[in-house]
């Protein structure tokens, strides 16, 4: 499958924020009963699209957008000698997964923290996604820390 990954465009937030929506009520299905079923992303990238320390990727094929990855650098002030980026959320649309694109987003993130000076890059994830977790291992991440919680 042949598509082009780049920065994502302002008239293009709407359309990654309804597959943001896509994403938390795949997370709720499959990982998470206690996210509101009726949740739905509006008006959220928007505000991120030209800021420094943040990117929005996109990839697109057949003039579609196909998939998607949003990361950060933190602002953690002076608590760390050096600068953390968080990839923060990362959406392929079902019937185009398994072509490389999340890999391919993974990598233009990563020069981009690269450039940025980032030490290292977190990500976030639910512990039964065996399948982004075997994604990021593949590239590169490991478990660092642990995420427990208790229900009340």
């Amino acid at each position: 499958m042949n598509f082009i990954v780049s920065k994502a465009k302002l008239d293009e937030v709407s359309e990654i924020d309804s597959m943001l929506t896509d994403l938390i009520q795949d997370e709720r299905e499959k990982y998470n009963n206690n996210i509101n079923e009726n949740y739905e992303v509006k008006d959220f990238y928007e505000k991120f699209i030209d800021k420094d320390n943040k990117i929005i990727l996109i990839a697109r094929g057949d003039d579609i957008i196909l998939g998607y990855l949003y990361g950060f650098i933190q602002d953690n002030g002076s608590l760390y000698n050096n600068k953390i980026a968080k990839l923060d959320a990362l959406f392929v649309k079902e019937q185009y997964r398994g072509n490389g694109i999340a890999r391919s987003l993974m990598k233009e993130f990563i020069n981009w923290a690269d450039e940025k000076g980032v030490a290292y890059i977190e990500v976030s994830v639910c512990k039964d996604n065996t399948n982004a977790i075997s994604l990021y291992e593949n590239e590169g991440f490991f478990i660092d820390k642990i995420c427990l919680k208790k229900v009340l």
